[in-house]
């Protein structure tokens, strides 16, 4: 039975190589024919069935990622699963390093059968990355949606990265301090001047406006238009 249904994926990867040129973001058809041969694989190893190797894979990921291609599939082929959460088809890298890592590597490709588009989560060095595809010529770009496994993956790399980031900022600031301290006191004095003025400034700013608002008299359309009455009736009563 598995192998009469791996079969039958392989005749519908032969059959969709062909659709390969035309598949775009947005495109229906193609989007089924996508959702048709990606529906029957999930639960199989991606590389049992060589879903990599497919053209219809292979070329859209090899064109969204270029050189970011090999790293990334190094890190596919460790994937176990083909797994589908609502719209989204994806695979997760399942790569385990011989030491421990503050934010482990790791890479998923996911397929919205939504949009049609097609995006990946690279982490790799600690650095969190997403490509997707993008129609060309669009005013508004697409954001790719994530499945929760990659998403929670994302975001726990990219706080950390944040996290190392201050940190390497304030040990930069520390050495300025111990090489030249009275420059790093000099700029550190400057930037609270800077800041204090500039408060300063829009206080001043405020206050004006406020006095402005309260001088100018409010114009109180009846009684304008009282004021022109008794006018006209005066104009009257001389003739």
């Amino acid at each position: 039975m598995r192998i009469t249904k791996i079969a039958t994926i392989a005749i519908i990867c032969l059959f969709l190589s062909a659709c390969v040129s035309s598949l775009i973001i947005g495109n229906q058809l193609q989007s089924k024919l996508m959702w048709s041969f990606l529906k029957p694989l999930v639960g199989f190893d991606p590389n049992e069935v060589k879903l990599f190797e497919t053209p219809m894979i292979k070329d859209r990921m090899t064109k969204l990622l270029g050189d970011k291609y090999e790293p990334t599939m190094k890190l596919l082929r460790t994937a176990q699963t083909i797994q589908q959460e609502g719209a989204l088809f994806y695979v997760a890298s399942r790569y385990a390093p011989a030491q421990v890592q503050a934010v482990t590597d790791k890479a998923g490709m996911i397929w919205n059968a939504d949009t049609n588009q097609m995006a990946v989560m690279l982490i790799k060095d600690g650095t969190p990355q997403i490509f997707s595809e993008q129609i060309e010529g669009a005013k508004e770009k697409i954001t790719p949606v994530l499945p929760k496994e990659l998403q929670t993956a994302y975001d726990k790399a990219q706080a950390v990265k944040e996290t190392l980031n201050e940190k390497q900022k304030a040990l930069e600031n520390a050495q300025k301090i111990i090489e030249n301290p009275l420059e790093a006191t000099s700029d550190a004095v400057k930037q609270k001047i800077d800041s204090s003025v500039q408060q300063k400034k829009e206080d001043a700013k405020q206050k004006v406006e406020e006095k402005i608002q309260n001088t100018v008299p409010v114009i109180d359309q009846d009684q304008l238009d009282l004021d022109e009455a008794l006018k006209k009736e005066a104009e009257d009563l001389k003739q």
